[in-house]
């Protein structure tokens, strides 16, 4: 028996594939799961097997979820857990707990994969019915930085969190380099970001998570200094465990409003240092490529 797929149907039958007590059809005249038990031989066209959903499923997504995290830190915990070879699941839960952020991205990303499985499967069904596939409707994503973080412009309270995140910056490039490669970027970056914060032209904006601490930043000011035309963006920090999220995007997008609000032309960006992975967030935004700090080993180069 044909049916059309609602969200309401698409709820039930995600809900009996995650409940493991039993085996369920769906019931296309009742329009609901039934379990095996129940199920009538009376119509073979009424009562479909549902799509499979066990422990091996379950894995293979958290394993899908943590591969594509941006989020560094928490992407190793979790694959680290997910090779522990016991207590899978409970740790795997236990880490997203302690990342409330990164468990909110779970649960959307579980929902959105359970319901492109379904999806699936009710095209699998139409083709059995000689109907056309239908294509699944785009799901609006919400922000996960509009929920958990407040942006907002700096604060005289905000000096110490700030002094804290910065050095947290100037340990990540310390351990990532050789010692006195490290010592020269961080000299190239404290010039770059040395503007004096007292300037009444400069902006700074931090995102501030629900326990009001501050876990980034946004630096700029005009350049040259007194320019009405021209502002330099000269520090984008986010503490590496709160990566992946957007908050750095919300910092970025934040900056360019407060320098366009204020008729500015152009907002240049040319740290020594910022993850490669930001750099898409930089082309979505608008800026153009001007070239970036490469480093030439001259140990390992040969002149001729």
């Amino acid at each position: 028996m044909e049916f059309d797929l609602t969200p309401e149907i698409t709820d039930e039958i995600i809900f009996a594939m995650e409940d493991q007590t039993g085996h369920f059809l769906y019931d296309s005249a009742e329009c609901r799961c039934v379990s095996v038990r129940e199920e009538s031989d009376e119509d073979d066209d009424r009562y479909f097997a549902i799509p499979v959903w066990d422990s091996v499923s379950g894995f293979r997504m958290m394993d899908r979820f943590a591969a594509q995290l941006r989020n560094p830190v928490v992407r190793e915990e979790l694959r680290s857990a997910l090779s522990a070879g016991h207590g899978v699941f409970r740790n795997f839960k236990n880490i997203l707990r302690g990342h409330p952020e990164v468990e909110r991205l779970w649960y959307q990303f579980k929902e959105r994969e359970l319901r492109r499985i379904v999806f699936d499967w009710y095209n699998s069904l139409r083709e059995y019915w000689g109907l056309e596939r239908i294509g699944m409707e785009p799901e609006e994503t919400a922000e996960i930085v509009s929920q958990d973080f407040l942006f907002r412009e700096f604060g005289p309270d905000d000096e110490g969190q700030l002094d804290i995140l910065l050095s947290s910056v100037e340990r990540e490039i310390a351990a990532e380099m050789p010692r006195e490669l490290a010592e020269s970027v961080l000299d190239v970056w404290n010039r770059i970001r040395g503007f004096q914060d007292e300037e009444d032209d400069s902006c700074v904006m931090v995102a501030e998570n629900s326990e009001g601490e501050v876990v980034g930043s946004a630096f700029s000011h005009p350049v040259p200094e007194g320019s009405l035309l021209s502002a330099q963006l000269v520090d984008l920090s986010v503490f590496p465990e709160y990566r992946g999220l957007g908050i750095g995007k919300e910092l970025l997008s934040r900056t360019i409003q407060y320098w366009t609000s204020r008729g500015y032309r152009w907002l240049l960006f040319s740290p020594p240092v910022y993850p490669s992975a930001f750099e898409p967030v930089l082309i979505r935004s608008g800026f153009a490529d001007k070239g970036h700090l490469h480093v030439l080993d001259l140990s390992e180069s040969s002149c001729h």
